[in-house]
């Protein structure tokens, strides 16, 4: 009842203020419920308050789509400021059900339909009791709040026979408020007249960012990480390789951290790992523990980085999709990244290109190329002078020259007269005089 009070008070003035008090602001949603519409629908709707929009209509043709998402649409619709409808153009299904009972009228396209909201997992099988129970729940209040039949509501999730409406029967029940062909004869049934009907048009920057936010372009940039880090390494200096890597990494986080989906202490953590790693590759032998915490720690900030972080102020059933998919993406990503590279150095190697990434020369000794120094001047019985302290290594003088030299025993402190012991492998071995 307040919902219908509330539409007959901004009705009202529309009808003896004329044309300039009149804008009805559009949004279109022709894909998928995900994170990305419901922020689409925040932006719309604070575009349309700042344009002092008297309606606010939202064509619909949608199968569905991510709970979390429509949970957030539908209370964003409730709390608005204005009439909100929903203009059904063919399809308003489980998600869009939900989303469209949510506006305080509700129009539809010839041939169109309103229900099926059973919730579902990606492979179409119903979820546990727990899953339809809340979002019969939400069906019920959301028709409540906006004074349609909440029983009806509640069939369209789960009974013996889940509730669709055609355009016709979504009338015969007061669910829609009449048939329309396109949005001017939705609006043009409202009663609104000379009205000014404005789209919600999308950025260039809103479509950059959608487009690095699909799951597939979001895989290709983990891949170019992975792959252009580990080229890199395997190469001297700075190359092309790290630019890869560097590009992939804009593309990939710029877009969630736009969109609100990245927070700074999940790029920090992911930076942190690749410390982790360096510190682990470069300075300390082997491979350790500091490295697996790096692997950790940057796998678990790619991962976060991909979860809306509102799935943890999620009111209903925990969404364990919103967690286990960015999981297996990343996890994925990261073994396909793995088998590329095996496999573009076993194609690569024969080929000319790859003597520009990695070194392939034989270094002989007939050349002139040793693995450890020569000591030719240097004999058994040679004495010296420690000239750094020998804990067991050091430096020693013999022969006017420093020569990096091992203590056979302990310690030897600096300005000790020694004497050569022994040569083994390029390593001089002294003791004390």
């Amino acid at each position: 009842m307040k919902r219908f009070l509330l539409l007959f008070m901004l009705l009202l003035p529309l009808v003896t203020k004329g044309a300039d008090s009149c804008l009805v602001y559009v949004l279109s949603i022709d894909s998928e419920i995900h994170a990305k519409s419901a922020r689409t629908l925040e932006k719309a709707l604070e575009e349309a308050k700042k344009q002092n929009a008297c309606v606010f209509l939202m064509r619909l043709n949608t199968f569905g789509g991510a709970l979390d998402a429509a949970e957030e649409m539908r209370t964003a619709l409730l709390e608005a400021p204005f009439t909100t409808v929903s203009f059904i153009d063919h399809q308003a299904a489980s998600a869009g059900a939900l989303i469209s009972l949510a506006c305080d009228t509700i129009y539809m396209a010839p041939g169109s339909t309103l229900g099926s909201a059973s919730i579902v997992n990606q492979a179409g099988e119903l979820m546990p009791e727990k899953y339809q129970s809340y979002m019969r729940s939400l069906m019920r209040a959301t028709a409540e709040e906006t004074g349609r039949d909440p029983a009806l509501a509640e069939q369209m999730v789960s009974g013996d026979t889940i509730v669709n409406l055609t355009t016709r029967e979504a009338k015969d029940v007061g669910y829609s408020q009449g048939q329309a062909a396109s949005v001017e004869e939705a609006v043009a049934l409202m009663g609104l007249e000379n009205c000014v009907i404005r789209e919600y048009q999308e950025t260039w920057l809103d479509k950059i960012i959608g487009f690095f936010l699909l799951p597939l372009v979001q895989a290709l940039m983990l891949m170019g990480i992975v792959g252009g880090i580990y080229f890199e390494l395997q190469t001297p200096g700075v190359g092309f390789p790290l630019g890869v890597a560097v590009f992939c990494a804009i593309g990939y986080f710029s877009p969630l951290f736009l969109e609100g989906l990245v927070q700074y202490w999940e790029i920090i953590l992911i930076i942190a790992g690749l410390i982790l790693l360096a510190i682990e590759i470069f300075v300390t032998p082997g491979f350790g523990l500091l490295g697996i915490l790096g692997i950790i720690a940057v796998a678990a900030g790619l991962i976060l980085s991909m979860v809306d972080n509102r799935v943890f102020d999620y009111e209903g059933p925990f969404p364990w999709n919103g967690i286990l998919v960015p999981i297996a993406t990343v996890t994925v990503t990261g073994l396909v990244s793995i088998v590329l590279i095996l496999f573009s150095v076993h194609l690569l190697f024969p080929t000319r290109v790859f003597n520009r990434i990695a070194l392939r020369t034989n270094l002989r000794k007939n050349d002139g190329f040793v693995g450890v120094p020569t000591l030719n001047d240097i004999s058994i019985g040679q004495e010296g002078v420690v000239f750094t302290d020998l804990r067991p290594s050091g430096k020693v003088t013999i022969g006017g020259r420093w020569v990096e030299a091992r203590a056979v025993v302990g310690y030897i402190p600096k300005d000790t007269p020694v004497k050569v012991v022994r040569i083994e492998s390029g390593v001089i071995f002294v003791e004390t005089l």
